[in-house]
């Protein structure tokens, strides 16, 4: 039955007619706001999503590695008795500086004074017996170039000036082992360092090789430390050179040591037991704050890891083939590029293949990119020029440094080095 028209109602809505009217009116609500969703959608689905990016550059890359060491003195010389003898006294604290020269201990010298007197008196008696000797060669000399001496006569005085030669000649290597002796009951310090406890107390007697102390020295400090195969492959020929090489310390509390110190000689084979490769590193130590036998931190900036792009954590991801990227195309239309990872730099990664100079790298947000759509590309700031890998100091500022030794410049090495190096480092833990 047709409905009727609102011409046709008199006076008001019936019951029915209203009800029509309001179902009406709700259906053409839906229908509108839907429309209005799917336009909102449409809109919000064609806005290309912002991504980071950055220019790639591809560099040779510096990097540093941190191996665990520990101090030792580069020499620690043991204080002997030199002479048999009485200890007369000490004449250092124990614990102080010395330096070489210094007198340590004393030893009674009269009884040496005695032989050196003594020596000195036989020498003067066999230079005596020699003048003789002499006069007497001289006189039997002339008596036989005048026929007055027989050749036997002249044989003999010319032995006993012999005799007496060698007579005086044993007599002055007396006098001079007789001084010596002498000078051994004054015990000096044969290094500049720190003198020990003493082993032996003044009125001691004691027998020549007695230890009496030991000096330490203390400046420069020796660190020791071992670097394993795999960084030998990789950076072997720069750690034996120390070419380009700073050397940093870090303390055993964790604070960095305020002096810089050189590679100075690595053993020339790996050890068998452990793959590791032992070094040594020598550091200034002129307040003598650092000490024997502590454990530190040697940390080697600088090493030549290859030629390469560095390329974040964060923009990598992983497909069926391996690690790869996203780069865009002039359109701004990102593609997915398979990378060659060589090491871990620690917020980077060293990539040597896959990605060229010039190449707009997408370094974040990579989960929301989605191949083929366009992107609205924002330019990143540059990587940090020399990024710290894991447990890695960072660049000393050279206002913390009071002696910065410079590293060796070689021009020579320093292209053999870089040579060696080659494009890639190998993969590293």
């Amino acid at each position: 039955m047709p409905l009727p028209s609102l011409a046709s109602v008199p006076g008001r809505l019936t019951p029915l007619f209203a009800l029509l009217l309001l179902m009406a009116g709700t259906l053409v609500l839906s229908g509108c706001a839907a429309e209005s969703d799917e336009d909102d959608s449409a809109a919000t689905e064609a806005e290309p999503v912002e991504v980071p990016v950055r220019q790639v550059t591809r560099e040779l890359v510096s990097i540093s590695r941190t191996y665990t060491g520990r101090t030792h003195s580069p020499r620690s010389v043991e204080v002997r008795a030199r002479v048999s003898g009485v200890l007369e006294s000490r004449l250092y604290g124990e614990g102080d500086s010395v330096e070489q020269g210094d007198e340590l201990f004393r030893m009674d010298p009269a009884p040496f004074a005695v032989q050196v007197r003594s020596a000195e008196a036989s020498l003067e008696r066999a230079e005596a017996e020699w003048r003789q000797a002499e006069r007497e060669w001289e006189r039997v000399r002339d008596l036989y170039e005048d026929n007055a001496a027989s050749g036997r006569e002249r044989d003999e005085a010319r032995s006993q000036l012999e005799l007496g030669q060698a007579a005086v000649a044993e007599a002055e290597a007396t006098l001079a082992e007789a001084r010596i002796d002498l000078d051994y009951t004054s015990v000096t310090a044969p290094l500049d360092g720190v003198a020990g406890f003493e082993e032996r107390p003044e009125g001691s007697l004691l027998q020549e090789g007695d230890l009496l102390t030991t000096v330490t020295q203390l400046n420069p400090i020796r660190v020791d430390f071992a670097v394993p195969e795999a960084h030998l492959t990789a950076y072997g020929p720069q750690i034996r050179s120390g070419v380009g090489l700073t050397v940093l310390l870090t303390l055993p509390n964790g604070d960095l040591y305020r002096h810089q110190g050189q590679l100075d000689a690595t053993e020339d084979a790996v050890d068998e037991a452990t793959g590791m490769m032992n070094v040594r590193a020598m550091f200034p130590n002129p307040d003598g704050s650092m000490l024997p036998g502590q454990f530190v931190r040697v940390t080697l900036s600088g090493l030549q890891a290859g030629h390469g792009v560095r390329v974040p954590h964060t923009a990598v991801t992983e497909i069926e083939s391996g690690p790869a990227v996203y780069l865009l195309d002039e359109d701004d239309i990102p593609y997915t590029q398979s990378i060659t990872v060589a090491m871990d730099l620690g917020d980077d990664f060293l990539v040597t293949r896959g990605v060229n100079e010039g190449d707009r790298l997408v370094i974040g947000g990579v989960s929301g990119v989605e191949e083929g759509e366009r992107v609205s590309p924002q330019d990143a700031p540059l990587a940090a020029e020399h990024p710290v890998a894991p447990g890695v100091l960072p660049e000393v500022a050279p206002d913390l440094l009071d002696e910065v030794a410079e590293p060796k410049t070689d021009s020579g090495v320093a292209d053999e080095v870089l040579d060696d190096m080659g494009n890639g480092a190998g993969d590293l833990d």
